[in-house]
């Protein structure tokens, strides 16, 4: 149904500036959960709280660096346990399984409440404005193809945010990405991987920097992917809500032809 032009709309499916784009859509929660176990933060930045989620990644990530957190998940799993109880602070480490549940736990709560929102937006079909113009840059709602999205994520994490309007999520990641992955002297380790030099790759490598990027990657290129869908439905929602309110309702009265000439 249309709503008139001067109410007041209580529960928006859109907020685009000239620069961003945010809107409720249906998440699953047990993903959204999974993502703030990869790296708290993760799992608020999906579900569109861009403000609490870099509150707790920057919590989170300045506690692994001073339990060592990486380090002993990583030789744990070479066995090494001995190292691990070595490297790791156990006082730090307290702190991080504080930060760690709450993430898990509030994205949840964030998932399933946004989740309502979005129903309730959905029947109150508020009208969509298709397009954001600004004094410095534009904005609007387009067809774009997922796969694409993605594919920038992967090349570098941040990328497929831009192509899907999110500049506030996109600058943070590549920054962050860009930052992990050169303290971490990885793509010197790339330098020598394909030179065949794996023990010296394994010698440069800051571990403990190193095993964020697989988590940077994976949580980019899946968050563009869907972004990506979603702006497409919102895309036909849009066209669909114009159409409806330009055309006449195919019962009504048609106009009579013409007569003579």
């Amino acid at each position: 149904m249309n709503q008139p032009a001067n109410q007041i709309i209580r529960r928006p499916k859109i907020n685009m500036t000239s620069y961003s784009l945010n809107s409720f859509h249906l998440r699953k929660p047990w993903v959204i959960a999974w993502w703030s176990l990869t790296f708290p933060g993760f799992g608020h930045m999906a579900c569109g709280s861009m403000a609490k989620g870099i509150f707790v990644f920057a919590g989170e990530a300045i506690i692994n660096q001073m339990a060592h957190i990486n380090l002993a998940i990583l030789y744990s799993f070479t066995g090494e346990f001995a190292k691990a109880k070595e490297v790791l602070d156990t006082q730090w480490m307290l702190l991080y399984c504080g930060i760690l549940v709450f993430s898990i736990w509030d994205s949840y709560r964030l998932a399933v409440e946004f989740n309502k929102f979005s129903v309730l937006a959905d029947r109150e079909n508020a009208r969509i404005t298709p397009v954001n113009l600004g004094v410095v840059s534009m904005n609007g709602l387009e067809k774009r193809n997922p796969r694409v999205a993605m594919a920038w994520s992967l090349l570098i994490p941040g990328i497929g945010q831009l192509h899907t309007a999110e500049t506030i999520k996109a600058v943070f990641l590549m920054a962050v990405s860009a930052a992990v992955i050169v303290k971490s002297n990885a793509l010197i380790a790339v330098g020598y991987t394909a030179v065949g030099d794996f023990q010296q790759a394994k010698t440069v490598l800051d571990w403990q920097l190193f095993i964020n990027i697989p988590s940077f990657y994976g949580f980019a290129a899946w968050d563009a992917y869907v972004n990506a869908i979603e702006i497409n439905k919102l895309f036909d929602m849009e066209q669909a809500q114009y159409w409806r309110s330009q055309f006449q309702n195919a019962a009504a009265r048609k106009p009579l032809p013409r007569q003579g000439g």
